[in-house]
């Protein structure tokens, strides 16, 4: 199968808010201390992953004829903020533990559903890029 590219550019507007139009979606990202016009980079970051989680959900489901009635994700991740500050810690700059709890309405019985979320978790993009991380470089354009 042929790669897929994916590709984002964001703008840096006044103050905080960060922009991308990508296809026909405005995205923002916001501090909540600015003009708190959208979520931050991390409540963005975790909900990549809880969408992606769910699309993936929703893919396995039909595959496999299930119906689902329902399907929530939370994520809730924990992190120390003293790296992101310039601050000396020897914790990641970015989340210690990431914690994803999915509510699954379906005719599925407790284990059916445990290797339901197990398949739709390794299957997702976002979830293997945390697990097994991809290699990222960074430059300054010229």
């Amino acid at each position: 199968m042929a790669e897929k590219v994916v590709e984002v550019t964001t703008h840096m507007g006044s103050g905080w808010k960060v922009t991308a139009q990508v296809r026909e979606h405005l995205l923002v990202i916001d501090q909540p201390s600015a003009t708190n016009e959208g979520a931050n980079p991390l409540e963005t970051f975790l909900f990549s992953l809880g969408g992606c989680i769910s699309a993936i959900a929703k893919m396995v489901a039909r595959e496999r004829n299930i119906t689902i009635h329902q399907f929530d994700v939370h994520v809730r991740a924990v992190m120390n903020s003293a790296g992101l500050l310039g601050q000396p810690s020897d914790d990641p700059v970015g989340f210690k533990e990431i914690a994803i709890n999915a509510s699954i309405d379906a005719d599925l019985t407790d284990a059916q559903k445990n290797e339901f979320l197990d398949t739709v978790c390794n299957r997702c993009p976002v979830h293997d890029n945390l697990l097994r991380p991809s290699l990222v470089t960074h430059q300054v354009q010229h």
